[in-house]
């Protein structure tokens, strides 16, 4: 198979297969080569930040290759039946190794759990499994999810941050190496590393999505969704993994048929928070982000600058993670295995500490402040059909820093300064009250690096997010430019 291949989208891989061009057999096996060869796992857990990778990226902690093929055979022998179960039937995949897989080892990340091995499977794998969809690999991802930890390498360029947990997934997906992936996001780990690498992400709404089976960090922010080479290609995912189920109470009842055939945008409203768009030093990046808002109004799309209300999000979101996670991961503590977490997470790990001490009224105030967020961030997006801003204004930062973002990760409990300009607000506002965000590719900065947009609508409004980014990718290429090999130093 040319080279190309390995760069598809969902509908194009999908077409290969239902016209005999390829098998699955043969995709997976183009897959799986082309990891082992390109991006072997060099360490048992690429979690720990490194600067030696021996020129791979990281992206994957486990492939399950034995399982991936066998999984491969049996959906062949039911395409050449005629029993096509999904779009993604046969197509490979690679999920964040915080969902539990049956037989195959599921780390969240850690050497403490580098040889767990669950006996069941998250409810996302068994419904992609009922999709046909083909489980090649578990991605890396920082420790427990933690923060801004650049596991995985930049496909761009090497020395360049990946900047978040997702980063095998995304990383993975940009790279040519899985069909298709799926992430986790708590407040922005899904988006801003697909920012960093020019991937198409969908933060689904809070709650579309189970988690059971799924590592908790946040009860009340977590979400679980798609990562690919298209907004497109996401919609046709969060069709598959989305519902409701018993095993998670967090789960509701909000059915989610994907649409991919795209009506007139001329009428609908674009917000646009306007002083997002100015954080850049940039001119030139100022320049892509404009023609980036010009291709909607040439559509017809009424573009609009809006304000997003001022709130205290860093301090709303820390206190809500680390209360939360301290109590999440009480027993490390309890029995000292929080002993063995990785160098860089032990701030982290202190800091969950103080959050199982937080006086219950902090934490019960954060959320009351957080619900009327909720009501005022709803009143905005019900007057637009979404809105919109860079998802970070400017390209990957270098990887390595001496002090702040992207290593060593910032502290839950060490916000950005909440009334900073610099604070990417559209995202934290979306994240605290479960608005869907897509995160899509708008050009590149002046260094080769993916500038990209956060598309943001109203909750179970997916469809909306999805429009507009198909919408902007059936009259650009950015999305469809892919970064070479050997990867740039």
């Amino acid at each position: 198979m040319q080279e190309s291949t390995h760069f598809l989208t969902v509908r194009e891989l999908a077409e290969s297969l239902s016209s005999g061009e390829t098998t699955s057999v043969q995709l997976t096996q183009m897959y799986l080569d082309r990891a082992e060869e390109l991006d072997p796992p060099p360490f048992d857990l690429p979690s720990e930040p490194r600067p030696d990778h021996e020129g791979q990226l990281s992206t994957m902690v486990t492939i399950a290759r034995e399982h991936a093929l066998e999984s491969a055979e049996r959906a062949d022998a039911e395409l050449r039946a005629g029993r096509r179960r999904s779009i993604l039937h046969g197509i490979p995949y690679g999920v964040k190794d915080l969902l539990d897989t049956d037989g195959i080892r599921t780390t969240w990340g850690s050497g403490i759990f580098r040889d767990r091995v669950p006996d069941r499977n998250a409810a996302v794998i068994d419904r992609l499994a009922d999709a046909g969809a083909i489980l090649m690999a578990k991605m890396s991802l920082g420790e427990f999810a933690g923060g801004n930890t650049s596991s995985a390498l930049n496909p761009w360029k090497l020395d360049r941050t990946s900047f978040g947990s997702s980063s095998g997934t995304v990383s993975a997906a940009v790279a040519g190496l899985i069909g298709f992936g799926i992430g986790t996001e708590t407040g922005g780990s899904i988006v801003f590393p697909g920012s960093a690498v020019g991937a198409s992400g969908l933060r689904p709404t809070f709650s579309r999505v189970s988690r059971f089976g799924c590592m908790a960090l946040s009860w009340s922010l977590d979400k679980i969704g798609p990562v690919g080479r298209s907004a497109e290609d996401c919609g046709y995912i969060l069709e598959e993994i989305n519902g409701p189920d018993i095993r998670d109470n967090s789960s509701t009842d909000h059915p989610f048929i994907f649409n991919p055939d795209l009506g007139s945008m001329r009428g609908k409203r674009l917000g646009v928070h306007r002083s997002e768009f100015l954080l850049t030093q940039s001119d030139h990046n100022r320049q892509v982000f404009q023609e980036a808002l010009d291709v909607w109004a040439d559509m017809g799309v009424i573009v609009e600058d809006i304000e997003l209300p001022l709130y205290p999000t860093g301090a709303l979101f820390t206190t809500i993670v680390t209360v939360e996670s301290g109590t999440i991961f009480k027993p490390l503590f309890d029995d000292g295995r929080a002993l063995g977490m990785f160098s860089f997470n032990e701030d982290r790990a202190a800091g969950w500490m103080a959050g199982r001490m937080m006086p219950a009224a902090d934490y019960l105030t954060a959320q009351r402040i957080r619900s009327q967020l909720t009501r005022e961030a709803d009143e905005i997006l019900s007057r637009y059909d979404a809105v919109i801003a860079p998802t970070w204004p400017n390209g990957a930062a270098l990887r390595e820093v001496s002090e702040g973002w992207p290593i060593p990760a910032r502290n839950e409990w060490e916000p950005p300064e909440d009334f900073d300009v610099n604070t990417p607000r559209l995202n934290y506002i979306a994240n605290l009250v479960g608005h869907p965000g897509l995160n899509i590719p708008c050009g590149f900065d002046t260094d080769g690096l993916p500038l990209c947009l956060q598309i943001v609508g109203s909750p179970f409004d997916d469809q909306a997010v999805l429009d507009f980014g198909m919408a902007f990718q059936e009259e650009t290429d950015w999305h469809l430019i892919r970064p070479q090999y050997p990867w740039r130093e």
